[in-house]
């Protein structure tokens, strides 16, 4: 007897080919257009001081040199022009390994005491030898001393072709999400940009561990009902007043998306919900609708609200510390997202109550209500587990929030909480495979593109490329750029979204004189702010399988919100993150 093979997901269709082949291609196009590597040699070096009708040159020069392995020689040079002096401080070789940078700093001295009005815009500096000539602008200005910094820019091609592949296998999704990931360290080791120990480094880093060992805490939760413990207490105590009640759904679905899951927090609220609405006579078919759409919609938000709600967060916390050394830890991360999703899940709810103008008589859903309930009376009470997953999960947030007065990273804080379930028997091994694995092995693909990007000095250049954003104004290039990270999001993962977009938009805030910081964030938090695709999210997927909607309707209502939930994040980044930065960096 022959076994046939008829899994239609898992054909080799000729449409897979055909994306398979364009992805190859797609690597090649960015190999040729990619930028120049820097080759060892001699480099010429200007920076230009402009200020008024003040303008001072320096010229100076160094070595690049593949064998060196950190820069040597200091050196100093002077220029002056009446009653301005530039001073450059500068190696005579640097290191000309990948990953490594090309530092130097400036200072100006004058007697007519200037330096207090001392910008980046009055700034600027370029390096050449031969074809290659690029320009960029300094990193920041601290103490009055102006830095600049520019990754060396080698095996960029590569990182270019690499970053056209699989950005198109994401979006397109011809193989799974995960073996898309993994083909970044495979190839990073095949062309030598980096070994597989470093390569693949990321795929365990305390992120990748804190998001694990985050699954496996809501496995507990699940495991003891104590997500449908608390879903159910909340339903008990909600008044039957139809705006009430499903605003309070949408608040604790955003609560449980911002420390488990969006898609776990779905999992609690809509079944939830749909045993409230099965007791509804099907007139009340706008109120199902916005019940079930507002939950999901709120998920989605909520992870917005904390550290870990969402991948894009880390993201952008990882790549800034390693690019800016900015720091951002759990407890300030509220000061981020938590604006956000207070103004965004009452936005959401009153625009869906527009829409869809649901109406219901209180005693209606009063009687549904109490039929649900009582249909769970037997996870009214909490029970000794219950307890104990509770404490665990208390203490663990405790110590996430004390971060920055113990210095134990988060995700280590999570493995001992994981610990200490495995420990009383709330966790066993099996749930191991019940985490979501595609999603790590995504954010972990996902980190190690970020980090090629930076290394190779590819984010440089493509800061450089997109210097005509100077003559805009900053609020409209926040604006252009949440676009394009939302337009990203509807046809890729928020997750892959972001490691595309955040490691060239921190550089390029630097080039443009916007707070990298400031971008970073705005990126990541609108590369979440996806409601019209339905396979955009799990939550809006999920909302779509209880079959009271289709996808054009998904589609209609979402992607009005999409404009909303970009003004929205854009609006709070440009005046009120501005304010509250200086608390982060």
């Amino acid at each position: 007897m022959s076994l046939t093979y008829s899994d239609p997901e898992k054909k080799i269709t000729r449409k897979k080919v055909v994306f398979v082949f364009s992805a190859i291609g797609l690597f090649f196009f960015g190999f040729i257009i990619g930028p120049s590597t820097m080759n060892d040699g001699l480099y010429a070096g200007n920076v230009t001081f402009t200020h008024e009708d003040i303008q001072i040159n320096i010229d100076f020069s160094f070595d690049l040199l593949s064998n060196l392995e950190f820069s040597e020689t200091p050196q100093t040079l002077s220029n002056s022009t009446g009653n301005y002096q530039i001073n450059i401080n500068y190696y005579g070789s640097y290191s000309g390994q990948i990953g490594k940078k090309i530092i130097f700093t400036v200072t100006i001295n004058s007697t007519e005491n200037i330096s207090t009005a001392l910008k980046l815009n009055n700034f600027i500096a370029s390096i050449s030898k031969g074809s290659f000539k690029e320009s960029f602008s300094p990193k920041v200005i601290k103490d009055q001393i102006v830095y600049f910094e520019f990754h060396i820019i080698k095996y960029s091609n590569i990182a270019l072709g690499l970053l056209l592949m699989v950005s198109f296998l994401w979006m397109t999704e011809v193989i799974p999400l995960s073996v898309s990931a993994l083909l970044i360290p495979v190839l990073i080791v095949i062309f030598k940009i980096d070994t597989a120990t470093g390569s693949s480094s990321l795929f365990f880093s305390p992120i990748i561990i804190l998001f694990f060992a985050g699954f496996l805490m809501a496995e507990a939760m699940k495991r003891v009902k104590l997500d449908t413990f608390i879903s159910v207490t909340i339903l008990s105590l909600i008044p039957s007043n139809t705006k009430l009640l499903i605003f309070s759904m949408m608040v604790m679905s955003a609560i449980f998306s911002m420390f488990m899951s969006n898609t776990a927090a779905v999992a609690v609220f809509i079944p939830l919900s749909l045993s409230l609405l099965e007791y509804l006579d099907k007139d009340y078919l706008k109120f199902r609708k916005m019940m079930i759409l507002g939950i999901a919609y709120s998920a989605t938000i909520g992870g917005i609200g904390s550290l870990i709600g969402t991948p894009p967060n880390y993201i952008a916390v990882d790549l800034l510390h390693k690019y800016t050394g900015v720091t951002i830890s759990f407890i300030e991360w509220f000061l981020v997202g938590l604006p956000v999703l207070i103004l965004l899940i009452p936005t959401t709810f009153f625009y869906l109550w527009f829409r869809l103008k649901p109406s219901i008589t209180d005693q209606a859903l009063k009687e549904a209500k109490l039929k649900s309930i009582n249909r769970k009376k037997d996870i009214h009470n909490l029970s000794k587990d219950q307890i104990v997953v509770l404490f665990v999960f208390v203490l663990v947030f405790c110590l996430w929030l004390l971060e920055q007065f113990h210095g134990v990273h988060a995700g280590f804080i999570a493995v001992i909480g994981v610990i200490l379930l495995y420990f009383s028997g709330h966790l066993i091994q099996e749930d191991l495979t019940r985490i979501n694995w595609n999603a790590l092995l995504t954010f972990g693909g996902g980190l190690t593109l970020g980090a090629v990007i930076l290394k190779t000095g590819l984010a440089d250049w493509v800061a450089l490329q997109m210097g005509f954003l100077k003559n805009i104004h900053p609020f409209f290039v926040l604006l252009f750029l949440g676009f394009l990270s939302l337009v990203l999001t509807g046809i890729a993962s928020n997750t892959a979204s972001a490691s595309i977009l955040i490691p060239i938009v921190i550089p390029l805030g630097i080039t443009l004189g916007i707070d990298p910081v400031l971008l970073a964030v705005i990126i990541a938090i609108i590369s979440s702010v996806d409601f019209a695709i339905v396979i955009g999210t799990p939550p809006t997927m999920v909302a779509y399988s209880t079959g009271y909607f289709n996808v054009r309707e998904i589609f209609k209502l979402g992607i009005l919100l999409d404009i909303i939930g970009l003004l929205v994040v854009t609006l709070l980044g440009w005046f009120f993150y501005q304010n509250v930065l200086f608390l982060i960096t």
